[in-house]
């Protein structure tokens, strides 16, 4: 049986060391990518997932970073000991449940080629040219998530603090709203009204 984990937005410091780690075993050992580049500035304004154990093991990572009507994910890695157990599997649908919460449709990504069928099971599908990079092959592949298209679930117009609220965990009250500062945003039904 696979040992549980869990699997979430990098809070602290121990948690973005953690998922470094598992970055650097993955692409600079077991890969032979040189440091320059597997991390770059990205690193700092990306938003970092990592998975651990229970004991506080660490297990896997990615790292999502936001553009203009589309979210990229990247740096999707899982140690050797812990693959084929599916986590991959919970690392994409958790990746990809965040981004919607935040009204994302369009996914981009650069796969291995070697796991592309892992990505198509998720309706991904091949764009561009094939490319290599630290003596791999890698494919461009784009999700239009057509289906999921929804009204996140926090935007300009709705209460205030929801905005405020921190990025692993939007479905929960922040420490604005809890210590009584929240402010129903009704504004946004009238502007929408005079578009």
């Amino acid at each position: 049986m696979a040992p549980s984990i869990t699997i979430k937005v990098v809070e602290n410091e121990d948690e973005r060391f953690k998922a470094m780690l598992v970055r650097a075993i993955v692409y600079m050992h077991e890969q032979q990518c040189p440091y320059s580049e597997e991390f770059d500035l990205n690193d700092h304004t990306a938003t970092q997932i990592v998975g651990i154990t229970p004991e506080g093991e660490p297990v896997l990572t990615a790292r999502v970073r936001y553009f203009n009507g589309f979210a990229k994910i990247e740096r999707l890695s899982i140690r050797s000991q812990y693959r084929g157990k599916g986590y991959a599997h919970r690392l994409l649908r958790f990746i990809l449940a965040l981004c919607r919460q935040k009204g994302f449709s369009l996914f981009y990504l650069h796969a291995q080629a070697r796991l592309a069928d892992f990505y198509q099971q998720y309706g991904f599908r091949v764009v561009g040219a094939h490319f290599t990079f630290s003596d791999h092959d890698y494919l461009e592949m784009v999700l239009h998530d057509h289906a999921e298209q929804q009204q996140p679930s926090y935007c300009i117009g709705t209460a205030p603090m929801l905005l405020n609220r921190p990025e692993n965990s939007p479905g929960n009250a922040g420490p604005l709203e809890r210590n009584g500062h929240a402010e129903e945003g009704g504004w946004r039904q009238a502007m929408m009204a005079k578009v």
